[in-house]
């Protein structure tokens, strides 16, 4: 029996025959970026994930972790894929007190599930991203996404207060605890947040929750671009308690033509102001910021405040497999004035966190890989001017490969290798997906 053979045997052991796959026509719909895994596991538990990767670190074999799948297309092209494990069955909420406004939950649940669970106690986790319904709680964690929100509430990273997490070797740790109020020390547990699935598998996570609003607005304007700079900025060096900050450029604005209660044009960008919390204090700041703006706004509640936000997390996140969105992070006081550079060196569209300094940026549709690959050049030479960094979040796989996903001279990329090679002596975790050798 091959070494190959004996390994697919022993994986096939700890989850059952019916819990993994290695048929090619079955394995095809766990590829990523096109590359094809050799085997596909449905672990049932922790005991079961620690088992497999002790095994696929004795025999070598590759390991990709998965959740719901939403947001494999981060990252660099994956080397070969021994072996995707699939957490979505680990999807369970270990404990939920209410009271200390904490849960701690399976990595593989859900967010849209663990909604509805806390939303019954009047709370939510405060995150948005997209596909709410599909994304599970490992997966937002391993690549630390969040949406709009993240300006009041910050990103997963903030709001992990604990971990269980399966090593490479097969070892189970805890980190962190289940309470708001944890001993002072290392923070362990962040090394896992934004890790993309590199140093271990992420078992439980737990989460501080929010009071879930009782009333939910954006007000919305279409201002020349010098005049949504100046209400930007003093919104965001003003005590208003917005849970978003959003610039749109002229050709962002267009794309949300038809979402959008403003006016687009060539000479208009448009700020889109998320407020939350008590109904009179939402309609007191949306007076404190009407007073900001010289022009007319809009205003939209609840539900129709959440299609927006929709609408601008999908100029955010890719649409197809052909969309290319390149994240750039700048110093926050910098991150309008790279929209406007990238706007006019690009014509791209281009979506501003103004309160995070992130700005997401996106060839035209029509644009060639050639032209694409040009203009993401350009907008990274803006960026490093800035003194910011880039990271081509999507494209296709031919783009990923001419144009580097991460930057080599990423900061503290020599940290992060020490760490890998001290987390994954055998360097199973991963394949490849984060930075050389990571």
């Amino acid at each position: 029996m091959s070494g190959l053979t004996a390994t697919m045997r022993r994986l096939e052991a700890v989850v059952g025959e019916a819990d993994f796959l290695t048929a090619t026509e079955e394995t095809a719909r766990y590829a990523v970026d096109g590359q094809m895994p050799v085997s596909v596991a449905f672990p049932s538990s922790a005991d079961e994930v620690s088992e497999l990767l002790r095994a696929a670190a004795e025999a070598k074999l590759s390991v990709l972790v998965r959740g719901g799948g939403q947001h494999l297309y981060l990252g660099a092209p994956p080397s070969a894929i021994g072996l995707v494990l699939c957490l979505d069955r680990l999807d369970q909420v270990v404990e939920y007190d209410a009271d200390d406004v904490t849960v701690t939950a399976q990595a593989g649940m859900s967010l849209g599930a663990l909604q509805r669970i806390v939303g019954e106690r009047g709370q939510m986790l405060p995150l948005d991203p997209p596909g709410p319904e599909t994304a599970t709680l490992g997966g937002l964690a391993a690549a630390n996404l969040a949406g709009p929100m993240r300006m009041r509430y910050g990103a997963p990273r903030d709001l992990v207060i604990g971990t269980r997490v399966a090593l490479p070797g097969g070892a189970v740790i805890k980190t962190g605890g289940r309470t708001t109020k944890n001993v002072a020390g290392y923070d362990l547990g962040k090394l896992f947040i934004g890790s993309y699935g590199t140093l271990g598998v992420l078992l439980e996570l737990t989460l501080r929750l929010a009071p879930r609003p009782e009333s939910r607005a954006v007000v919305i304007a279409a201002l020349p671009p010098a005049q949504v700079a100046e209400v930007a900025t003093k919104i965001i060096a003003s005590p208003l308690e917005v849970t978003a900050c959003e610039v749109l450029n002229a050709a962002a604005l267009e794309s949300m033509r038809s979402a959008l209660p403003v006016t687009p044009g060539s000479d208009r960008q448009a700020i889109i102001v998320g407020l939350a919390g008590p109904r009179e204090s939402v309609d007191r700041q949306e007076r404190d910021i009407r007073a900001l703006v010289s022009d007319g706004c809009a205003r939209l509640d609840d539900e129709e405040a959440d299609r927006v936000w929709e609408k601008v997390r999908g100029l955010t996140y890719p649409s197809d497999a052909t969309s290319i969105i390149l994240r750039v992070g700048v110093p926050i006081a910098r991150g309008l004035s790279v929209v406007t550079e990238v706007s006019l060196q690009t014509e791209c569209a281009a979506v501003v966190r103004v309160g995070d300094g992130l700005v997401y940026a996106s060839p035209r549709k029509e644009s060639d890989l050639a032209s694409a690959k040009n203009c993401l050049a350009g907008i990274r030479a803006t960026a490093e001017r800035a003194g910011g960094y880039t990271v081509l979040e999507a494209a296709p796989v031919e783009l990923k490969r001419e144009l580097s996903v991460w930057r080599d001279a990423a900061p503290n990329v020599d940290l992060m290798r020490r760490l890998k090679r001290s987390y994954d002596p055998e360097g199973i975790m991963g394949c490849g997906r984060f930075l050389p050798e990571l």
